[in-house]
């Protein structure tokens, strides 16, 4: 069906369903305008709006978090690393594998990540352990 046919039988519809309704013609085509590009929309056909393959893989690679200079080179953004939850999960760490008459908890536990997750065995149950830096608070 094309945009105008569907255009036609929406109008044509409406008129049934309103008969005595006094109709503004020009807001209801765009309502059908608006409905024809949502239907093709969600059924997957191109319309005029659609995006280029180009444009497409830009917007892959923003939503990925790729950065492209404006030379067109791939620029990797680092993370800085936190030393402070480093030492904190190492701490958590050794006081799992130590041993003595209170340890080791569990199986000793396992680094998931090095700023963030330990996970360990007690008892036969899995725990895990997520260290969580807050942001600080905004002075107004």
């Amino acid at each position: 069906m094309t945009k105008e046919q569907f255009i036609d039988q929406y109008l044509d519809k409406y008129e049934q369903e309103h008969p005595d309704e006094r109709i503004d013609y020009t807001e209801l085509r765009e309502q059908a305008d608006c409905a024809w590009y949502d239907q093709e929309v969600e059924h997957g056909t191109a319309t005029e709006y659609a995006l280029t393959a180009e444009q497409e893989q830009v917007s892959k690679d923003l939503r990925k978090g790729r950065a492209v200079d404006a030379y067109g080179k791939e620029r990797k953004r680092e993370r800085k690393e936190n030393h402070d939850k480093r030492f904190i999960i190492s701490v958590l760490h050794e006081a799992m594998q130590a041993t003595g008459e209170h340890a080791p908890l569990g199986d000793g536990g396992t680094v998931v990540n090095p700023e963030r997750q330990i996970d360990f065995m007690l008892n036969g149950v899995a725990y895990s352990i997520t260290l969580t830096a807050h942001r600080p608070k905004k002075d107004k």
